[in-house]
């Protein structure tokens, strides 16, 4: 059905064309095992002094200076040139998809790596990069999102973060709370904020989608790989899955102990920065970069060095957790005219060197295990160790076939209004999950 749908939209197309810009130089790696020398040698005796690769990608990311700078390195090296249409931000996977209905594929492809790639028939479209040297450089809790049907589809090249529960110091220290270790010793942190008058946790819930229970869900889907593969197959529901309900019933637990503050149903996202900056609420789950891109700390009593990071507590892991980014990728068209080009800039982009020079200076978690140049946050520095022992692959947003982040907290902001029952709440999540999984299924 939304194969149909895409097809009436082909007049639609908005393309934004985007050109690099920059110098520099750098190594090149074979492709797909190659040798480095023979990948070069293939490539230049392709070129004929020089080709021209088509790229597709949302034209607001397609800006990013880390991806123009690996662009314009490679241009340089290998005196090829990359065609960057931009497609309209708000409607980029649509243009794209529609494109490739229609045949329209580029010998470059820039997308997130969730389930709705099935749409792009990854295996029969994309090159199998499973063999490539590179895949052992990527970070643990990114490489699955590379992952499709258990073969690497490309290459991650984006910015990341680590998401987890960011909370004050300063208010810890001064009423002797330490950081807690269990989710038995975070409830009981929230119990003793509130008995100071203090809101526990920011949760900007009228816009639904800051709830993120995917942090609930990441931790059990990650003990659990099978309930991804019995949801797709629609072979398992969410109440079949012990873990949601215990996830739906700590929200409700937690609301009516007031957690979440009085106003929590018209709280929204553009009060973060006020509420935590004032010392109105402690904390927040949230992502790192968020203190570097949008927290104001000049206008608050609290700066942003001020807060620390720890794991999410949801009611589904003992221990808590982190979450890594969600990341693009860059694929390459295997049944393209220039295939063997555009997997020579792939693998130019997985060079240490090369990263590193376009990553130099940005705000961002390590996406390579070899990045160097990227500025971690405060929090993840302070935090390290238990970032790294207990942060998890973003598994329920990119993986979960209908899995949609918004209507799920819908749901949730009314179980926890009262409104609605634990069991109507998984409910009304697992109908909207269906109904897209269903509506994948038909052509």
């Amino acid at each position: 059905m939304k194969r149909k749908m895409v097809l009436l939209l082909t007049g639609m197309l908005a393309v934004v064309t985007l050109y690099g810009c920059g110098g520099g130089s750098g190594g090149g790696s074979g492709s797909n095992g190659e040798s480095s020398e023979q990948a070069e040698t293939e490539s230049a005796s392709n070129t004929g002094g020089g080709v021209t690769l088509t790229l597709y990608c949302n034209a607001d990311d397609m800006a990013k200076p880390y991806m123009q700078k690996i662009i314009s390195l490679w241009e340089e090296e290998s005196g090829n040139k990359i065609d960057q249409q931009g497609l309209d931000t708000d409607n980029a996977e649509t243009i794209a998809l529609t494109k490739f209905t229609t045949g329209d594929i580029p010998d470059l492809y820039v997308h997130f790596g969730n389930s709705n790639l099935k749409n792009f028939n990854p295996e029969e479209n994309f090159v199998d990069w499973t063999d490539a040297e590179w895949v052992s450089d990527i970070q643990d809790s990114v490489l699955p999102q590379a992952t499709y049907n258990d073969k690497i589809i490309g290459l991650p090249f984006w910015e990341a973060s680590n998401s987890g529960c960011f909370y004050n110091k300063k208010i810890f220290d001064e009423l002797g709370i330490s950081q807690p270790k269990t989710q038995e010793e975070f409830d009981k942190v929230c119990d003793k904020l509130l008995e100071n008058d203090i809101q526990p946790i920011y949760l900007a819930a009228a816009d639904s989608w800051p709830i993120l229970y995917q942090f609930a869900l990441d931790p059990v889907l990650e003990e659990h790989p099978e309930y991804i593969e019995q949801l797709n197959a629609g072979e398992l529901t969410y109440a079949e899955i012990p873990e949601f309900t215990s996830m739906c019933e700590w929200f409700l637990s937690a609301a009516e102990k007031g957690y979440f503050g009085k106003n929590f149903a018209s709280d929204t996202w553009d009060y973060c920065s006020e509420v935590l900056g004032t010392g109105e609420a402690a904390m927040l789950f949230c992502w790192d970069t968020w203190f570097d891109t949008d927290y104001d700390s000049e206008s608050y009593d609290y700066a942003g060095e001020d807060f620390g990071i720890m794991p999410v507590f949801m009611g589904t892991c003992e221990e808590g957790t982190y979450e890594g980014g969600n990341v693009n990728l860059m694929m390459a068209n295997k049944n393209g005219d220039h295939v063997e080009e555009a997997k020579d800039f792939i693998n130019f982009m997985s060079v240490p060197e090369n990263y590193n020079q376009a990553f130099d200076g940005i705000s961002t978690a390590a996406v390579f295990k070899g990045q160097t140049t990227n500025v971690n946050s405060t929090q993840y520095e302070e935090n390290k160790d238990s970032v790294d022992q207990l942060i998890r692959a973003s598994s329920a947003q990119p993986k979960i076939v209908g899995y949609n982040q918004g209507e799920g907290g819908k749901a949730l902001l009314q179980l926890m209004s009262g409104d609605i029952t634990v069991e109507e709440c998984i409910k009304l999540i697992d109908d909207d999950r269906i109904a897209t999984l269903k509506s994948f299924e038909q052509e």
